[in-house]
């Protein structure tokens, strides 16, 4: 791999971290309110085959899967379905609990296209088949676990 392509990974990999970090500030902070019960990050669900970001319980017990990603795109939500579709089935299974499973995506910018894909991506989660039950925005996730 050329210098440049390692740059590009490395600041991709950079912000994904910074993401997720602030999303572990949220949480923590929704802890401290006892607006969430506890939240895990990046748990093993059936011995590692499938590996949401975070699974959140909620106080009225309910428990919530999420995955990250700083854009919107639709070869991303495909890895993503395969972690919700896994960890619906563990927790429907082996907890006998329901959970809902969402893809947080980082706060888009104004530009048309990031509109566009980040409606697209609600639009697949929406589909018949899908593990996920939505695709969000950071303060969308932060209205639901407030409510």
């Amino acid at each position: 791999m050329d210098k440049i392509a390692q740059s590009a990974n490395s600041s991709r990999s950079k912000r994904g971290n910074s993401f997720e970090d602030d999303i572990i500030k949220i949480l923590k902070g929704m802890c401290k309110r006892d607006k969430i019960r506890r939240f895990e990050r990046k748990p093993k669900i059936f011995g590692g085959e499938f590996n949401p970001d975070f699974i959140i319980e909620k106080v009225d017990g309910t428990f919530i899967c999420i995955d990250t990603t700083t854009t919107a795109r639709s070869d991303r939500l495909r890895g993503k379905q395969w972690d919700a579709y896994g960890t619906k089935l563990f927790y429907n299974e082996e907890r006998n609990s329901k959970i809902v499973a969402f893809v947080v995506v980082q706060d888009i910018d104004t530009k048309k296209n990031e509109e566009d894909n980040f409606r697209r991506c609600k639009e697949r989660a929406k589909l018949p088949h899908s593990a996920l039950d939505d695709v969000i925005s950071v303060k969308e996730l932060i209205d639901y676990l407030e409510h």
